[in-house]
């Protein structure tokens, strides 16, 4: 769904587990936390997330995943 939208989504092999969670919108806001994104963890999970507005933290967190991406490659 998120691919049909264009969205870039990328996928850990089969056996490696990323468990970060994580959405960066617009190079400025990052959204990072416990929560999985379903309707258990959004309705009746106790989770945790914060939303953080800065282009630094954004940039550090691309630059994070492109190198687990790269080492995937």
């Amino acid at each position: 769904m998120l691919e049909k939208a264009g969205v870039l989504v990328y996928n850990d092999p089969l056996n490696i587990t990323t468990h970060s969670k994580l959405i960066i919108i617009d190079n400025y806001i990052t959204v990072i936390g416990s929560t999985n994104w379903s309707y258990s963890a959004l309705m009746k999970n106790n989770e945790s997330s914060v939303i953080i507005s800065s282009s630094e933290v954004a940039e550090h967190y691309e630059e994070y995943f492109d190198m687990i991406r790269d080492n995937q490659e």
